[in-house]
Parts: structure tokens; C-alpha cells; sequence
């Protein structure tokens, strides 16, 4: 295991010891800047402070697999929406999961699941666009990092490879295509979305949020 952090600083290694439980992991995802620029790799995420929903979970991914704590990625696809990526641990037969999103109700979960599919659906409404549409439809089949090269940890450009890979992943439909659902009411949409895009366009009825 040190071999894939052999790129890092004993300072650097230092931090990655002290996050030895799922839920220090997330306090240190939830202290990060949302990343929107070019992709990151653990290492970099380490020592610029910031990430994407990818970047978090493959950085949880990496310092579970340091703490030989069992974990796999997996994708969530919307429609009209942005996918969203996770990284699952086990625990006692239970799941949870470690996450940085842009809405607060889409980050990390407690292990308190019996299975992948019912922690996904805690995500459902909680998973909404910026017109306030319920966009989650499937989630993907388990994806295991320890497939990867060593120099995973240290390389930007295995973020792309990693992603291309969890879009090719075969996908689990959790609801119909056209479900006739409500959309988010307006203090759900106020108080769960925690970084809002410039020149993100937003449904007229929650408009009146901003001012």
C-alpha cells in the first residue's frame, strides 16, 4: 500500500494516516473548494485543497484503501442533470459513502445500508437540477481503483481514464424514464445547494431565491 503514496511527502503521508475513519475523511472532503477546473489527482487534491464529486471520491477511495477499509466507486446518471460519483465503503456488513457535491444533501452517508441500491435511494430527494426536477435514474455496477496502474495516485490524467470508465460501467435503472414526480419545493432548493455555477440558469419559480 505505501507503494502507490510513494509520490507524497511524509508530511503529505502524515494527513493520510490521521483520516483513519470513514467520517474523518468526510470532515476533510466537506473543508475542500469545489473544483471546476482541470482534473485533480489525489495528490493534488491533498495539497491544492480542492475537489470535484471524482477528485473526493477517488481521494476517499485511495485513503480507505491506505486504512484497508473496503471500497469501490460508483456513478449516479440523471437526466437533464450532472452525474455524480461515489465512493462506498463496507463496515460490519453496512454501507455508506463519502462524497463532495455542490448540494448538501448529496454528500456522504452514515454505514447504516443493507445493501448499494437502498443507500442510492436515500440520494433520490435529495438529487435534484436547478429547475428543481427529481433527475436520478440509475446507478452504476462497482467500480475497484485497485485495478489501476501504481501511479494512480500522483497522475491528473488518470482522473479522465477513471471517469471514461464509470460511464462505460453497465447501469441499474432505479425509475422509469417519465415518472410524473412534484419539483423540489423552494426552501429545499434554498438550503441545500451549497455552490450555485455562474450563469447557471435557474427555474423561474425559485428566481425570487436570489434576490
Amino acid at each position: 500500500m505505501e507503494t502507490i503514496f510513494r509520490n507524497l511527502s511524509k508530511q503529505e503521508l502524515s494527513k493520510i494516516k490521521k483520516l483513519y475513519r470513514p467520517h474523518k475523511i468526510q470532515e476533510f472532503i466537506d473543508s475542500l473548494g469545489y473544483n471546476t477546473g482541470k482534473r485533480l489527482s489525489v495528490l493534488r487534491v491533498l495539497r491544492e485543497r480542492k475537489a470535484d464529486c471524482l477528485e473526493a471520491a477517488v481521494f476517499a477511495s485511495a485513503v480507505l484503501q491506505y486504512h484497508k477499509i473496503e471500497n469501490f466507486l460508483i456513478s449516479l446518471e440523471s437526466v437533464r442533470d450532472e452525474d455524480h460519483v461515489l465512493c462506498i465503503y463496507k463496515i460490519k456488513k453496512r454501507y455508506g459513502s463519502l462524497a463532495q457535491s455542490k448540494f448538501l444533501g448529496l454528500k456522504g452517508r452514515s454505514p447504516v445500508y443493507s445493501s448499494v441500491r437502498e443507500l442510492v435511494m436515500s440520494y433520490f430527494e435529495h438529487y435534484f437540477n436547478f429547475f428543481g426536477e427529481l433527475t436520478l435514474k440509475k446507478y452504476s455496477e462497482p467500480f475497484f481503483l485497485d485495478k489501476l496502474n501504481k501511479d494512480w495516485v500522483s497522475n491528473d490524467k488518470v482522473m479522465y481514464i477513471i471517469e471514461k470508465e464509470l460511464c462505460n460501467m453497465p447501469h441499474i435503472r432505479i425509475i422509469e424514464d417519465n415518472p410524473d414526480l412534484p419539483r423540489v419545493g423552494k426552501e429545499r432548493f434554498a438550503r441545500e445547494i451549497l455552490v450555485r455555477p455562474k450563469n447557471i440558469r435557474i427555474g423561474r419559480q425559485y428566481q425570487c431565491l436570489e434576490k
